[in-house]
């Protein structure tokens, strides 16, 4: 997990120490949390991934204290994510047809359907859900840098991990995919997300 040292300095105390902090690792899904400790959670690109989305909201609402807030950022569709779907689509020539087939049904977008999210939700009991869209280009500073990028992480950086021997050749194809999109921060890939917020009744 990454802590992001602003959202730590806000929490320090007088003296520089951090206060009332502390670091958990465990599965939401079945950690057993004090119920009704928490005033919020919050996950940004996590909740995807439950192998049980309904009850994991529920155990993470048994941890909120009455009006307790949930918030979370999920992908939406992959034809709504360039920043995935362009590189796949590059190199889907040089990828196993099976692999670029499953990635629009994979963990990632599996909250691509803003039905779906509400329907978990409310059965999970939460009331008040709000789901917003929200789109954003992404950069990464330059050609090679957005390459680099999307040969590392996301659908295409998935794949790759586990098969070097292709990563040669996936780049050159992704270059001349991106070098029609760059620009003086480099190539612009869309990204398209869900805002989701709800409350503990």
């Amino acid at each position: 997990m990454d802590i992001i040292p602003e959202a730590i300095d806000v929490l320090r105390d007088d003296e520089g120490n951090p206060e009332n902090v502390s670091f958990i690792c465990g599965d939401a899904q079945t950690y057993g949390f004090a119920a009704g400790s928490f005033d919020a959670v919050f996950s940004r690109f996590g909740v995807m991934f439950f192998d049980d989305a309904t009850e994991a909201f529920r155990n993470l609402l048994r941890a909120l204290r009455p009006g307790g807030r949930l918030g979370f950022v999920c992908w939406r569709d992959l034809s709504e994510n360039e920043l995935d779907d362009l590189p796949l689509r590059a190199a889907a020539s040089l990828l196993p047809p099976d692999l670029v087939s499953k990635v629009g049904s994979s963990s990632w977008f599996s909250f691509s359907r803003a039905e779906s999210l509400r329907r978990i939700l409310g059965e999970a009991g939460f009331v008040d859900v709000q789901i917003t869209t929200r789109d954003a280009g992404v950069y990464s500073g330059s050609l090679r840098e957005m390459v680099d990028v999307c040969t590392r992480v996301g659908a295409l950086g998935a794949i790759l991990r586990d098969r070097p021997h292709l990563i040669r050749k996936a780049v050159l194809a992704l270059e001349d995919a991106l070098r029609e999109r760059d620009g003086p921060n480099g190539p612009e890939l869309r990204a398209g997300v869900w805002i989701v917020t709800a409350k503990a009744p």
